[in-house]
């Protein structure tokens, strides 16, 4: 199956796709390299050229002016490979903790539940530089993450259908302290690159 037929079924039909993505053959590699990875280039790419060269975000005009390209794109950039890390490192949990909930450890099946339910926010890239509409779309995006983990709980992970909203609330709050916590990390080291950069060039 295509890369793009894939993201159109997970997003328009999730209830029969998921079934058909859980008996599929598939390696963690596989699913990172032909598709997560791809698709993650959507916000990445839309933030250099809309945010970083026109100025435009999703707030409003300015955004160049307020961060510069270079600070923009290196964040884009640091943002992309740190958000496929976080991925495979919530997939990692979320295999970890399955049995808990009477579902089958299985570091693939976790993958694939991770990275296909990431679909949304990738996809929502293509308008996140739209003022206003950008931020909403972003925010549905998430919501029907979530929606996606709870849909494929059950067919991927084989966690009974009881403990099904269990498992889903678990795996939400994991990404969710896991991007608070590595977020904040990136920003400080980030910020603190680039003013100490600043300062530097400024005494010099």
């Amino acid at each position: 199956m295509s890369l793009v037929d894939r993201a159109k079924n997970i997003i328009l039909k999730p209830k029969e796709e998921w079934p058909v993505i859980a008996a599929e053959p598939a390696t963690v590699g596989g699913l990172f390299t032909g598709y997560a990875a791809i698709l993650a280039l959507i916000p990445l790419v839309t933030n250099i050229l809309f945010v970083g060269l026109l100025g435009i975000g999703a707030m409003g005009m300015g955004g160049a002016a307020a961060g510069g390209m270079t600070f923009i794109a290196a964040t884009a950039v640091i943002g992309y490979f740190i958000g496929l890390g976080l991925l495979w490192l919530v997939a990692f949990i979320v295999n970890a903790i399955a049995p808990s909930f009477n579902g089958k450890q299985d570091m693939v099946q976790a993958t694939k539940l991770m990275v296909y339910a990431a679909t949304p926010t990738w996809v929502a890239g293509l308008v996140s530089w739209i003022p206003i509409l950008g931020m909403l779309v972003a925010f549905a995006a998430i919501a029907y993450v979530v929606y996606l983990i709870y849909l494929g709980v059950n067919p991927v992970l084989s966690v009974p259908e009881d403990k099904v909203a269990g498992m889903t609330v678990v795996t939400v709050l994991i990404y969710i302290v896991a991007s608070l916590v590595i977020g904040a990390i990136i920003a400080a080291a980030v910020m603190t690159m680039f003013f100490s950069g600043a300062m530097m060039g400024g005494g010099l």
